[in-house]
């Protein structure tokens, strides 16, 4: 069950979150000030210091894809997908 969630549940709800709440309320700022707040938030907000620098860039990229898509859908299946990929990556390792 929690494989579920961390594969579907987190991205869709984090993505709500940040790519669409936080980059509305960001987005009269401008796109670049946008992104670079989101992908520092939402790298903090998980809360792994040794995993920081990686989740900084993967929020930045998702919010770059959020302002060239205008969409949170796309950021929503590649953060399942990322989230997945870690999954197996803690699992086997």
């Amino acid at each position: 069950m929690r494989c579920g969630a961390q594969t579907r549940v987190g991205p869709i709800t984090e993505e709500l979150a940040f790519r669409g709440l936080g980059f509305y309320l960001l987005e009269p700022l401008g796109q670049t000030p946008a992104i670079v707040v989101i992908g520092i938030t939402f790298g903090l907000w998980h809360g792994l210091v040794e995993a920081l620098p990686v989740l900084v860039v993967f929020g930045l990229g998702l919010a770059f894809l959020r302002s060239r898509t205008q969409s949170i859908y796309p950021g929503m299946l590649l953060h399942a997908f990322f989230n997945g990929a870690a999954l197996v990556v803690a699992v086997t390792v």
